[in-house]
């Protein structure tokens, strides 16, 4: 059976969650090179290879490989040992629990949102000419809905015209055999594997036919081989992580679940198609869509299947990954995989939570990802949005109308009154990709800035920027939009130099997407949004504004120190008049040598 751990989780007018998830730009696919940290460096090193049953008919054919041949899978290089992941090298890690961010509610109409947050002004400029690719890792999708035609990204090594397949997969019940976790399609204990397990359950994927048994032309989208050699057969559209098969449509196993319609949720909220005339209107309207189911149908997870989620969207090419879920405890595994998705240069977002507490959930809570918090239809924070220092920004939360599935709808079903920071989340994910297909050469750090530093304040004055119960203010698309598409010249008082951008602790290894990028102190009523710390230990000293270098500073032993916010100017932005350089290492460190 699936391991689960609960941590804690409610819903309705007394809301408690146990979790609730993405960064971006001109990166390359992600790879993991040599040399790498020991948790990454482990996952290019293969299982043990298992053999695969010979051949036979359809009735009794048994495939447990999950690929089709002898392909390594660089993602899935782990298992679940008595209740912990364990790694190829036998490191340890805590398995969590992950959940939906979501506040249920009387599914009416309600879109305030697309106003209080600027997004239809926004939407008056058509949007920049750039590819963009949001990853949203969540439940199942409604993937046959009419507000994401033409929108699901494909995966071209597994499309297209083939002369070959394999043997068609069936499940216990066409087997016409008893529900076993040795014929239910599933990789019951997470070990890439399937049906390698044994014992009763109470769930099976669909057997998985080949074309010929669909009585569909000969197509690697349905050939059941792994065509482009990446470890996973047949994923041209996504991938479900939870189930371990090709198959991320919502309510697959179990059409009633709590959770089968969360995916679909945050999704529509995020990309709906726009001017088509049907539904609802997404805040990017014409980015791609790559769909990643890390969370089953009753809308739990756990660190495996969100880790590894996480990590094939960084060899998808993703922009930007949204997280509408979260785990109540920190998570060293899946922090390694958000350290390498930041680090291969894609924005990751994710959901304060729904605790109504100084309790943001993780992801979240890592200073690496961008924190997104509720507000309810009086632009306030939403009673349930937890808050914290990690906070980066809020977004509309309560109430909104979005793109639904249900079984009975799976092409056209919308709900309403829809609530949580699940739903706050993509707003902002979806204005990140937005943004990006103005200024597709932005650096997440520079992405960042520009989102935050353009918030409605909701009162906060210039300095301090940070609070804990705003983050950096409210999402202002209007801002937000005009900032990226227009050169800025802006007023400094000084402008920063020997600040690290992530590469000082580890040049070969950064810990951002590094590009020039200039730091500043901005004039009131202007605000800095990008930290900067000083990092120390007895034997250098240096300044970071990367969140991400910082915090594994600490951890090999450094300590860290808020220093300021600092204001960042974008390609081709300017100052308006000559103003001082202040070198942060001779400022105040005394030091000639720049980190």
């Amino acid at each position: 059976m699936k391991q689960q751990f609960t941590i804690y989780s409610c819903f309705s007018l007394v809301v408690c969650t146990m979790a609730a998830f993405t960064y971006f730009s001109t990166h390359t696919p992600f790879s993991i090179p040599a040399g790498v940290p020991p948790v990454a460096a482990s996952l290019v090193t293969s299982l043990p290879e298992k053999s695969t049953p010979p051949s036979a008919s359809e009735s009794t054919i048994q495939d447990t490989v999950a690929d089709s041949g002898s392909q390594k899978n660089a993602i899935i290089q782990e298992k679940i040992i008595a209740g912990s992941v364990v790694d190829l090298s036998g490191q340890t890690f805590p398995l969590r629990q992950y959940q939906t961010a979501l506040i249920p509610n009387d599914p009416r109409a309600n879109q305030a949102w697309v106003t209080s947050s600027g997004i239809d002004k926004a939407w008056d400029a058509p949007r920049g000419s750039a590819n963009t690719l949001l990853a949203v890792i969540d439940t199942g999708f409604a993937l046959a809905h009419e507000e994401f035609e033409g929108r699901w990204q494909q995966n071209a090594g597994e499309v297209g015209v083939t002369q070959t397949e394999a043997n068609s997969r069936l499940n216990c019940t066409d087997r016409a055999a008893a529900l076993d976790e040795s014929c239910n399609l599933i990789d019951d204990d997470f070990d890439g594997i399937v049906d390698n397990e044994s014992g009763a359950t109470s769930i099976q994927n669909p057997s998985k036919r080949n074309c010929t048994d669909q009585t569909v032309p000969l197509n690697r989208s349905c050939n059941l081989i792994d065509d482009d050699g990446n470890g996973f057969v047949d994923d041209h559209t996504g991938w479900d992580f939870y189930s371990y098969d090709n198959s991320v449509q919502a309510g697959e196993i179990d059409p009633e679940g709590d959770g089968a319609q969360h995916g679909t949720f945050v999704t529509g909220v995020a990309a709906a198609t726009g001017n088509n005339g049907k539904g609802i209107a997404g805040v990017d309207e014409g980015t791609k869509i790559l769909p990643l189911q890390a969370l089953a149908d009753d809308g739990y997870g756990n660190t495996l299947s969100v880790a590894r989620a996480i990590r094939y969207a960084a060899t998808r090419g993703a922009d930007v990954i949204s997280l509408s879920l979260g785990s109540s405890a920190p998570d060293s595994y899946t922090r390694q995989a958000v350290r390498e998705a930041v680090a291969a240069g894609i924005i990751v977002v994710a959901a304060a939570g729904n605790g109504g507490c100084e309790c943001i959930i993780y992801p979240a809570n890592y200073p690496e990802v961008l924190a997104v918090g509720a507000l309810n239809s009086s632009n306030v924070p939403a009673s349930f949005s937890a808050w914290g220092n990690n906070l980066d920004i809020m977004a509309p939360g309560t109430g909104l109308y979005t793109t639904d599935w249900r079984a009975a709808r799976p092409t056209n079903a919308y709900a309403g009154g829809i609530s949580g920071t699940s739903l706050a989340t993509p707003i902002v994910s979806g204005m990140l990709t937005r943004m990006l297909s103005y200024r597709p050469n932005l650096t997440p750090l520079q992405a960042i800035a520009a989102i935050t530093e353009s918030t409605n304040r909701l009162g906060l004055p210039p300095s301090p920027s940070h609070s804990i119960n705003l983050g950096f203010g409210a999402l202002n698309a209007e801002k937000s939009s005009l900032r990226v598409r227009q050169t800025h010249t802006t007023a400094a008082s000084y402008l920063y130099s020997a600040v690290s951008l992530g590469n000082s602790l580890n040049v070969q290894f950064p810990s951002e997407s590094i590009a020039s990028s200039t730091l500043y102190e901005c004039l009131a009523p202007a605000y800095g949004t990008t930290p900067i710390y000083e990092v120390t230990n007895s034997a250098r000293s240096f300044f970071t504004a990367s969140s991400a270098e910082a915090i594994t500073a600490s951890e090999q032993g450094y300590s860290i120190k808020l220093t300021t916010y600092a204001c960042m100017l974008l390609p081709d932005d300017q100052i308006g008049s000559p103003v001082r350089t202040i070198n942060f290492m001779r400022e105040f460190k005394n030091i000639t040598d720049k980190p």
